[in-house]
Order: C-alpha cells, then sequence, then structure tokens
C-alpha cells in the first residue's frame, strides 16, 4: 500500500461534507468529522511516527479545519487514543465473528489470532499505529498500549478451561507471550512484508498456547491449523 503525502486522501470511503448548510443530521456530521480524523491520524502516524506527527498534519490528511479538530478532540494525544479506539472496536468485531462458533478454546484461540492477522493484513498501516507507534512514544501512550495488551491477553484466554485441563502461567510469562507475538508481527510489518502476516499463524498458536497446555500440544494445534512440512 503506497502511503503517500499528507495532502492525498487517506480514506476515500469517508467523504468530505459539502461546504455551506448541507441540513445533514448533527450525528452523521459528527460520526463522519470524528471518522476522517481517525483515518487522517492512521495515515499519518502510521508515515510519520506518533512523535512526528502533527495536528495540522492530521487536519489536513483528514480534510477537516484545526477548528473542528478542537471540537472533538484537546490534543493529538487524545485523536489518537480514539483512532486506535476505533482500530479496536472493528479488531473485535472481526474476531468475535471468527470465534463464534467454536466451543474448544484452543480453537477459538486460533480462530482470534487467525482473523487478527487477516485483519492487519488487509491494511498493515493499522499494526504501524496500534503495534508499533505506542511503543515508541511518550509514557502516556505507552501506558495505554501496556493496558490493551493485558487486555488482549485476557480475551485470548476467555473461556480457557480451569486446571488440570490448562496450566496457570505467571502473569510475567502471559505479558512475554503478547509481547513475542507483537514482536513478530512488527518485524514482518516493517520489512514491508505485511500482507503475508496470516503465515505467522502457527508460530503463533504454538506461542502463545504453549505456557497453558504444554509444548506438545501447542505443537499438535498448530500443525492442525497449518500442516509442517
Amino acid at each position: 500500500m503506497s502511503k503517500g503525502g499528507a495532502g492525498e486522501d487517506p480514506a476515500p470511503r469517508l467523504s468530505r461534507l459539502p461546504p455551506g448548510r448541507h441540513g445533514l443530521p448533527r450525528e452523521f456530521v459528527t460520526r463522519n468529522q470524528r471518522d476522517r480524523l481517525a483515518a487522517g491520524t492512521i495515515a499519518v502516524v502510521a508515515e510519520r511516527g506518533f512523535n512526528a506527527a502533527t495536528i495540522t498534519q492530521i487536519c489536513a490528511a483528514a480534510g477537516v479545519s484545526r477548528r473542528t479538530f478542537y471540537a472533538y478532540f484537546s490534543s493529538k494525544e487524545e485523536c489518537f487514543f480514539a483512532a486506535n479506539a476505533t482500530i479496536a472496536e472493528h479488531l473485535r468485531i472481526a474476531t468475535d465473528a471468527a470465534a463464534a462458533e467454536l466451543d474448544d478454546w484452543p480453537l477459538r484461540v486460533v480462530a482470534k489470532i487467525g482473523a487478527t492477522l487477516e485483519f492487519l493484513a488487509a491494511n498493515p498501516d493499522l499494526a504501524r499505529v496500534s503495534l508499533v507507534a505506542p511503543q515508541r512514544a511518550g509514557e502516556e501512550v505507552a501506558q495505554r498500549y501496556r493496558e490493551a495488551m493485558d487486555r488482549a491477553v485476557e480475551y485470548l484466554c476467555e473461556g480457557m478451561p480451569p486446571p488440570p485441563a490448562t496450566r496457570s502461567p505467571s502473569k510475567a510469562i502471559a505479558g512475554s507471550l503478547i509481547g513475542g507475538i507483537v514482536a513478530l508481527v512488527v518485524r514482518k510489518v516493517e520489512a514491508g512484508e505485511g500482507d503475508g502476516l496470516p503465515e505467522l499463524l502457527p508460530d503463533l498458536v504454538e506461542l502463545f498456547l504453549a505456557p497453558y497446555l504444554g509444548r506438545t500440544e501447542a505443537v499438535r494445534v498448530a500443525n492442525e491449523v497449518w500442516p509442517a512440512s
């Protein structure tokens, strides 16, 4: 995907509103402008990183004025958090749908990780904004990122059978699992191979499940996903 400059439209499907008194419902106007600001934030932060991104660049990419920006957000950080919340909302919809019909917990983990990889592969800029940029930003952003990673572990563990069917790794080990998953995803995205993210599925499944099921069972599940050659 080409990123282009700040003057290009980062989200052509989010049409700019007509100038003047357009008579559109206020709720529609608000949603449209907030969506455009989220899309503008994603485009600019993906290209420049969080620290180098400016409100002026975000407004230009979104096709709105600085006055409109400040009608919704008090700072770049607040807008960035809103953009990430939008990404998380759409990702949760995709992963919930993928796992909805599955009762077996390991297969639900497979479905959720697989849907996440497909979601990010469709637009690797979303990985740059939600996984790369926060780790290189200030403490407030980094803390929000760490909290989001903790929630990701909890989400993947939803419906997990209690011991002895599963093991209970420490919080530190659980945190390292998601850190390892993120590192592999980020490495592929930064190598320009974001569209190949689904290829990571068996490795990520094994990595996450091993502390809970034991390595032998985790490898078995991973091989069912993508049989070893």
